[in-house]
């Protein structure tokens, strides 16, 4: 199954405090998700290779895409994708945040 990919701007992004931090959040397909990694335009075609890699290993996953960034949203169910990027990083991105 390959990730769902958004425009930024049809979505509504908040800000609520998770795992002792302020962070970016949305509601998408009744489902929670949090910002765990945005990068610049030359590097979306990676973070869309993180996506597909997440999403066959099961994981929900969704990619929003703006005028001047991508993002990769994890959904708040799912805290074991987060442990599997940190451990196998993808070649070119920075290690994703929480």
């Amino acid at each position: 199954m390959l990730p769902k990919v958004v425009r930024e701007t049809d979505l509504h992004v908040f800000k609520f405090w998770f795992n002792g931090a302020l962070q970016d959040g949305l509601h998408y397909d009744n489902e929670l998700f949090y910002r765990a990694l945005a990068v610049e335009l030359d590097k979306r075609t990676r973070l869309y290779h993180l996506g597909c890699k997440l999403a066959t290993q099961g994981g929900d996953a969704l990619i929003t895409i703006s005028d001047q960034s991508s993002s990769l949203w994890l959904s708040l169910r799912s805290q074991e994708l987060l442990a599997q990027i940190q451990e196998n990083p993808v070649e070119g991105l920075p290690h994703p945040s929480l």
